[in-house]
């Protein structure tokens, strides 16, 4: 009999059972082999993922379940499917069909708190408390009267003996059970889209030899300059270029602290594909900070890395925002991490690898046996959760054949400090692991000398309240550049240059804005730099033009925060050594007329003051800063927190706990033609969404109105004020204004 496992939909007819199980584990397993070839326990993660995929779909083989899957009504499954796979697994007894179960069980809910799972004794991995047909003990009583009958037709669907496991060892840390959720997830959804009409698309291979050969060449092609200061700045950027191109690939976890402006963009890629080439390594993987920076990134990869014949965004693939819907409805949205090259935020990084969620993970085995470049890694984390972002680092480096760049011009080494390392009960901490240097000392010394003969920093000893900050930037030769603390100080000081002078004189960039107009934007910006007719102007913005965006302005304003952004945005002052020495300064502000303060800088702005106490303003004091800050706020109890659950395998709690960004978001489409065309039944592609979308805190979503979009669950409408100039905080300040009493509704 042709049992089924997916009803007929679509114009497309039902899958049947062994169709869908038989090419699941097959793509599975080889998912899993290729992910893991060469490495430890090789052999046991292979035979895990294959067996929990091939049991993951066992109770559909229930008879009330084939009547619903044969009969293309929509409806639910009325009998809990997942249970009958979970049992069975557990019930073989060895190492790898135990956790084969775990899999089994997590594929739709996630991988929950084991000891949880542990505390429910005989219910153990069995149904949840949600009652309905996920009641345990109505569930393990279906499961006990028809798993024999499931067992012969899973075994007469796929034409074969019931499965032997092989009972080989395997111990796996957290962050495996995650890659083999990936694994299983992304071959069942992938054969579910294949049988639907959408065959996930092949990526290009990375053929490092090749594209390093195209990326010297693009380097070589790159102009000097046209003045002394101009050629000094290019020459050392290609002595930087040759040095990390050269530097020995043998160490897995690299730093490079070269300063700001000395093209790691390129460097580190070219010491990365070296890496790949002598290691086997698949694909690499940029992680950034800021969404800005993944353009100019993107766009300097698509120009230097792609080969003949290929397209640019499947040889360099961008992911922006946090698009990983878990509803079949947008499932089509979520970006698969498959492309040679991709370039990432480090929310969608880390958070990743610390998801207990199918959609997440189901990219999550991309990662290994790749070459990984934390880019401007002092941005990356809040200090919290470097301490286990760090052990997931060296994991994949030690076990999933990874080698991986940390790269900063103000690189804080937060690995040689004591108090970042868990306070573990009845155990000792982490053993230290030191990076090794990717550029050697006499290299990285004439580079830091030429960076403090182009920029001095200065402070403002004054706190400024909003009219003297206007006059204060207004007096600063320009092009100017002042960064603030918060998307709404920035739409703030913006808004009120905007008023003081005029349009044409402010810029505003920052995360109010969809990715769609900070493209435009920042090009526009480039546009205005070019132009030495066009001086007196300011650009307002947050942190995410600090770090990695390749701007040069006259003299920069940086609100009081940590020294590590002070240093940055001297990357966005005189950057290419065009003028002489230029003043970044930094200033406290008073709060009022819509200027905030963030609470999270306190310990940062303090441990800056005592820096320029002691005339320490320099790149090599980071260390020294962050210990500073450490020493304010204590080492946080979330630090040995985070540690204690993952060694337990608490994995919805480290996923609820490890936030790079503290407070929830959700995705807001922008008003416009897209999002029109999204609710009149359109179906975009992922890459779309995130050109029109922006990220806004949930807990803002009855304050703004947010309004759900029902053909996309997780995508929200924003019905507010939107322009290309300060964008949703156009419609933001309104609200404001209406709740502080500045306006007045009649």
């Amino acid at each position: 009999m042709n049992w089924l496992a997916h009803s007929a939909k679509g114009g497309y007819p039902a899958q049947t059972y062994g169709d869908h199980v038989g090419c699941a584990v097959s793509t599975a397993c080889r998912i899993a082999a290729d992910a893991s070839h060469d490495l430890p326990q090789s052999a046991p993660f292979v035979e895990t993922v294959g067996l929990g995929t091939e049991f993951h779909d066992l109770g559909k083989l229930d008879d009330d379940n084939q009547t619903v899957l044969a009969s293309p009504t929509g409806k639910a499954l009325p009998r809990e499917h997942v249970d009958a796979g979970t049992k069975h697994l557990f019930g073989l007894g060895a190492d790898t069909t135990r956790f084969a179960g775990m899999l089994a069980y997590a594929h739709h809910r996630g991988l929950p708190d084991v000891p949880d799972q542990k505390a429910r004794g005989a219910t153990a991995w069995r149904g949840d408390e949600k009652g309905g047909r996920f009641d345990p003990t109505a569930v393990i009583a279906r499961t006990s009267a028809h798993l024999g009958d499931y067992l012969h037709r899973h075994h007469e669907a796929l034409a074969r003996s019931p499965t032997i496991p092989n009972t080989l060892t395997f111990k796996p840390a957290a962050l495996d059970l995650r890659m083999a959720l990936g694994c299983l997830v992304d071959a069942d959804h992938g054969d579910t889209a294949r049988h639907y009409g959408t065959p996930p698309l092949a990526a290009p291979l990375l053929h490092p030899e090749t594209r390093l050969a195209a990326l010297d060449a693009y380097v070589a092609a790159l102009k000097s300059g046209d003045t002394s200061r101009e050629a000094e700045r290019a020459e050392n950027r290609r002595a930087h270029y040759a040095a990390c191109r050269a530097a020995d690939t043998a160490a897995a976890l690299v730093e490079c602290d070269s300063p700001v402006g000395s093209g790691k963009t390129t460097a580190v890629m070219a010491h990365l594909l070296r890496a790949a080439q002598a290691k086997n390594l698949r694909r690499v993987f940029v992680v950034q900070p800021f969404t800005n920076i993944i353009d100019q990134s993107v766009d300097t990869y698509r120009k230097a890395l792609v080969l003949p014949n290929e397209t640019a965004d499947q040889a360099v693939a961008a992911h922006h925002h946090k698009t990983d819907f878990a509803n079949p409805l947008t499932r089509a949205l979520t970006t698969r991490w498959h492309a040679p090259v991709v370039v990432t935020t480090a929310v969608q990084f880390f958070e990743t690898l610390a998801s207990n969620h199918p959609a997440s993970l189901r990219k999550l085995h991309q990662v290994a046996r790749s070459a990984i470049f934390i880019d401007e890694a002092h941005a990356a984390l809040p200090a919290h959760l470097w301490p286990l972002a760090w052990q997931w680092m060296r994991r994949l480096v030690d076990h999933w054949g990874c080698h991986i760049v940390l790269a900063s011009g103000s690189l804080a080494r937060f690995w040689m400090l004591d108090e970042f390392y868990p306070r573990l009960k009845d155990a000792q901490p982490p053993r230290k692991r030191l990076p090794t240097p990717l550029v050697g000392t006499s290299l990285r010394a004439q580079l830091g000398a030429s960076e403090t003969r182009r920029i001095r920093y200065r402070q403002h000893h004054d706190a400024l309240d909003l009219d003297a900050l206007l006059d204060f930037l207004t007096a600063r030769p320009g092009p100017r550049i002042a960064v603030f603390n918060t998307v709404q100080t920035a739409a703030v000081v913006a808004r009120a240059l905007e008023e003081k002078s005029d349009r044409e004189k402010v810029e505003h960039l920052s995360t109010a804005l969809t990715p769609l107009d900070r493209e435009k934007t920042l090009a526009r910006i480039k546009a205005r730099l070019a132009d030495k007719d066009d001086q007196d102007w300011t650009l307002v913005a947050t942190s995410l033009v600090e770090a990695g965006v390749d701007l040069s302005f006259r003299s920069g304003v940086r609100e009081a925060a940590s020294l590590s952004s002070l240093l940055q945005l001297g990357g966005r002052v005189n950057r290419h050594n065009e003028y002489e020495q230029t003043d970044v300064w930094s200033v406290t502000l008073r709060q009022g007329a819509g200027i905030r303060q963030h609470p999270a800088m306190r310990a940062s702005v303090s441990a800056l003051e005592k820096l320029f106490k002691r005339d320490r303003v320099t790149p090599d004091a980071c260390t020294e800063a962050l210990k500073i800050e450490v020493g304010e706020k204590g080492n946080p109890e979330q630090v040995s927190t985070l540690f204690n659950m993952e060694s337990a395998k608490q994995f919805m709690s480290v996923a609820d706990n490890f936030k790079v960004i503290a407070s929830e978001t959700v995705t807001v489409l922008m008003p416009g033609p897209f999002l029109d065309a999204i609710q009149n039944g359109a179906h975009p592609d992922w890459k779309s969404l995130q050109s029109h979308c922006v990220q806004i805190w949930a807990t803002k979503k009855i304050d703004f109105g947010l309004a759900p979009i029902n053909a996309y669950p997780g995508l929200f409408a924003w019905n507010l004020a939107y322009d290309d100039f300060i964008g949703y905080m156009a419609g933001a300040l309104d609200v404001y204004a209406v709740k502080s009493g500045k306006t007045l509704i009649v």
